[in-house]
């Protein structure tokens, strides 16, 4: 099997508060980057990995990589105005012979291989596999003046991570169609389910929080410090 992967690594990452991007900063002494970089890397079916970053951040970027992963197949791509259209940049740069695509978040550097072997081995056999956890909270649905609207069972409902895994032919014929229509989306499986297509739901890993505040970076750091790896 041939896998190709894409981090999508070119988002502005507001919410941090910080002048450095968030997948720049160092987590435990290693950039959030290049650790989510490492998870494919490992891989021994990978291809080739596309790196999509800001277009301004080419030379920093891999600067970075080439300080903390081993050269050869990781490729820098630059990005666009909005993650599906860096996504979509990856997907072109990515070989065509490629079998499974996986998409990942550069703001996910705690995701673990035993995870991703899941994913692709869902991959393979439904076209397409993402990771989900259960919700402890309850969830409302509140209108434009917040007041509730209704409360769904949460016994339904998933938060979504990544990497998501995909068949090659899928994942394009989604983004390819999704292009033509001038579709938006922020998760790379919901544009697989336009399609009609099925996507396998696998439990994914409360230690693969999104880097997206100060607090989540403390928290990724206690992660690694303690018997999680």
């Amino acid at each position: 099997m041939k896998l190709g992967a894409i981090i999508a690594a070119a988002g502005a990452g507001r919410r941090m508060k910080n002048k450095t991007r968030k997948q720049y900063l160092l987590l435990e002494g290693v950039p959030v980057l290049a650790r989510s970089v490492m998870l494919f890397l490992l891989h021994p079916e990978l291809v080739k990995l596309e790196v999509v970053v800001p277009p301004e951040d080419l030379e920093e970027a891999g600067n970075l990589l080439r300080r903390h992963c081993p050269p050869g197949r990781v490729e820098l791509v630059a990005g666009g105005a909005t993650r599906m259209e860096s996504v979509y940049l990856g997907l072109e740069a990515l070989p065509q012979d490629c079998e499974i695509i996986c998409v990942h978040d550069a703001a996910r550097p705690l995701a673990t291989a035993a995870l991703l072997s899941q994913l692709i081995a869902a991959a393979r056999v439904y076209g397409a596999a993402i990771p989900v956890i259960g919700l402890s909270d309850t969830v409302k649905i509140v209108d434009g003046e917040q007041m509730v609207v209704s409360t769904p069972p949460r016994q339904n409902l998933r938060l979504v991570q990544t990497p998501q895994a995909f068949r090659a032919a899928l994942i394009r014929r989604a983004y390819s169609e999704a292009v033509a229509c001038g579709l938006e989306a922020t998760d790379d499986a919901s544009l697989v389910e336009l399609l009609g297509e099925p996507v396998k739901a696998v439990e994914g890993e409360a230690v693969n929080l999104k880097i997206t505040t100060p607090s989540d970076l403390v928290l990724a750091s206690w992660y690694l410090k303690g018997a999680y790896f």
